[in-house]
């Protein structure tokens, strides 16, 4: 049991890598029609306004192809019954949750859920700074802000 929960926690704690990987050489790179509408409809709205857009974003595609891994993990690991995958598959699909929780519905407000979005803690101050210098870059260094939960120690100071 041990195990399985330190997978999960391995596992969830390697997603950071992978979105920030991803983010930076997929989205920014060969994927960048697929991702560039997100960009280009965050410059579009105002800081506190939520989004008036209808429907999905080109870059919601990105959804479907992060959890086919977890999808497939838990697919095999139920039916051998290895549950060290599930845990795995768990492990993306808890990173998955915290990504669309912080990012579309905390930064991005796509959603409306009042007790998240008025979350106003330190930790969740320097993710928006964070984010908001990727979306919103003053200088070359602030657009490299391609993760989610690592970042520079100076946007707990914005």
């Amino acid at each position: 049991m041990i195990v399985n929960i330190l997978a999960l926690v391995l596992a969830y704690a390697f997603m950071e890598f992978v979105a920030w990987s991803n983010h930076r050489y997929v989205m920014h790179g060969f994927l960048w029609s697929w991702h560039k509408d997100h960009h280009i409809h965050d410059a579009k709205r105002a800081d506190d306004e939520i989004r008036k857009q209808k429907g999905f974003e080109k870059n919601d595609r990105f959804f479907l192809i992060y959890a086919l891994p977890a999808i497939v993990l838990m697919i095999i690991g139920f039916s051998s019954h290895n549950y060290l995958l599930v845990y795995i598959a768990a492990g993306i699909t808890l990173y998955g949750f915290t990504y669309f929780m912080l990012h579309d519905i905390v930064y991005h407000k796509r959603f409306r859920v009042p007790f998240v979005q008025n979350n106003n803690n330190r930790y969740t101050r320097a993710i928006i700074a964070a984010h908001r210098a990727h979306h919103k870059p003053k200088n070359k260094t602030d657009f490299n802000n391609y993760g989610l939960l690592v970042f520079s120690k100076r946007y707990f100071n914005a």
